[in-house]
């Protein structure tokens, strides 16, 4: 029942009409800005998640500034307003500008007097001088636009994948590699995520979006678990958090940086002291500064290689250990032990989305998936993908190659105004895909 409720420190989804905007949702009294207006969210938490609430001006609708007040309906603007006459055509009406009788003074006067927004386009209408010459269309339309202006509801959602992802997509389409809602789905079902199974993941560009994609996929109280590969000093979370995970299903999302990660697999150079770690030499933009505080009075602590099987409870200890005594062992060091475990006994998919070219990240971690299990990689431009099709058809590791794209067209459905969207962008990158055969 809890999961159902607005809690402070979970993130929400507020919709005004069409629009939609994610939100940290940190304190009681925290302010929004929707368009230009100043929102205050004081009252929310507690309520049920898709509730309705109404925007209260605080002094007067200039400053648009508005607390909310939980409210059961919307109040349609068209069911207020009663319309009884309409016109046949509008071939008469000239737009002169002097079909309105208030002036700019007095519709701003309206504007902070009036305290429903009916009430402020009903004025409107009562002194415009071809409103009711307009057809039944034109009068829809009109009132459409002013509601978009005047509207005084906003609804709190539930985060879910398809809202991130649609609003990540909206906000800005490079942030997320142009990856839409439709791509996202077809890269969870080529790939056969399974609650049961172990995935890896190496993604250097999508803010977190397909990494909550997959984690969603796994599901909560399962033993599957997820091997986030980065490649910087951190991952990319925004979309995986305000997915609102449970701390059990999170927990199974085991973020690692990709080059230290590896190094801990082939040398094991992170369980060892200092001394013994051997540089392996990579960009000066993904060098990690290791801070491992010895004590001297102390024996040093045996931390497992990866050839040795360690639990993930005795990671966890490992971990408390660490923080009460004086060796200060940073998080990601045992995260790079447990990735390396999971690499070791091998994986059931291959997920990469990338900004750099895919093919030496690909031919370095498919060794790590088992015979017979599916991979896909996803990049915005074909040219990549099509050099690394070429390259694996020569070889005799991989079957069922497939590079497919993604098109879609968005369409606006209306009673007798049916049509595709004029604008829209289509692309949606490109999916190469296939089998591992040993």
């Amino acid at each position: 029942m809890s999961d159902n409720m607005i809690k402070i420190g979970d993130y929400i989804v507020i919709q005004k009409q069409n629009f939609k905007k994610l939100h940290k949702y940190n304190k009681p009294n925290s302010t929004i800005t929707v368009g230009r207006d100043s929102i205050n969210l004081n009252g929310i938490e507690g309520c049920r998640y898709f509730s309705t609430f109404k925007m209260i001006s605080k002094s007067n609708k200039k400053n648009r500034e508005y607390t909310v007040e939980l409210t059961d309906e919307v109040v349609n603007l068209k069911d207020e307003i009663e319309i009884k006459l309409s016109g046949s055509d509008n071939r008469n009406i000239v737009d002169d500008g002097l079909s309105q009788k208030l002036t700019a003074a007095e519709i701003e006067d309206l504007k902070n007097d009036a305290n429903r927004a009916s009430d402020i386009i009903e004025s409107l209408i009562t002194n415009s001088n071809t409103f009711h010459n307009k057809t039944e269309f034109s009068q829809e339309k009109y009132l459409k636009k002013k509601e978009k202006k005047y509207f005084e509801y906003l609804q709190i959602l539930k985060p879910n994948l398809r809202t991130i992802a649609e609003i990540m997509y909206k906000l800005e389409p490079g942030k997320v590699q142009n990856l839409r809602i439709d791509t996202l789905s077809q890269i969870i079902t080529t790939v056969n995520i399974y609650c049961e199974g172990n995935h890896l993941l190496y993604d250097s560009g999508s803010n977190g979006l397909v990494a909550a994609a997959l984690l969603s996929s796994i599901g909560q109280n399962t033993n599957g678990r997820l091997v986030h590969m980065h490649p910087g000093n951190m991952s990319q979370k925004q979309a995986l958090l305000a997915m609102n995970f449970p701390e059990e299903q999170l927990k199974r999302c085991i973020s690692v940086n990709v080059y230290s990660a590896l190094r801990q697999f082939y040398q094991g150079c992170d369980t060892n002291s200092n001394e013994n770690i051997k540089e392996i030499p990579i960009t000066e933009s993904n060098q990690l500064k290791r801070k491992l505080v010895e004590n001297d009075n102390e024996p040093r602590r045996k931390i497992a290689k990866p050839d040795e099987e360690v639990s993930e409870p005795v990671i966890d200890e490992l971990k408390e250990n660490s923080n009460k005594g004086d060796p200060k062992i940073p998080k990601w060091h045992f995260d790079n032990i447990y990735a390396a475990q999971i690499l070791e006994k091998k994986l059931d998919s291959l997920v990469i989305t990338c900004k750099e070219d895919p093919q030496n990240i690909f031919l370095e971690l498919i060794n790590f998936i088992k015979p017979g299990r599916p991979f896909v990689i996803y990049y915005n431009v074909s040219e990549p993908l099509q050099n690394l099709y070429l390259a694996l058809k020569s070889q005799s590791n991989v079957a069922a190659l497939k590079l497919t794209s993604n098109w879609m067209r968005n369409y606006q459905v209306l009673p007798e105004r049916t049509r595709p969207d004029v604008i829209m962008n289509g692309a949606s990158g490109y999916l190469l895909s296939g089998y591992v055969l040993k």
